[in-house]
């Protein structure tokens, strides 16, 4: 059974559909993941995986991007006036 490393996320392999992501072995792209996670005090290990339920469109390629803790959140940008 594979469980999703995400906190707040109980999805796991014999309970869900979604497919699970493991973590890139490129460094930079680890750490990317690793800080867009955001899951304090902890590191992923060569077996830790994410479901595809946290990528846009559920695609590996598109990064993890969806949580718990984005949902109901706006962001409003508002760019400055020229002079």
């Amino acid at each position: 059974m594979v469980n999703c490393w995400a906190p707040l996320c109980s999805h796991n392999s014999v309970r869900e559909s979604c497919s699970f992501f493991r973590f890139p072995t490129d460094v930079t792209l680890r750490n990317s993941w690793t800080n867009t996670v955001r899951r304090a005090y902890s590191i992923p290990s060569n077996n830790s995986r994410l479901c595809s339920c946290h990528f846009k469109d559920s695609l590996k390629e598109n990064g993890p991007s969806i949580f718990a803790w984005n949902e109901n959140k706006i962001m409003h940008f508002v760019s400055p006036k020229k002079t």
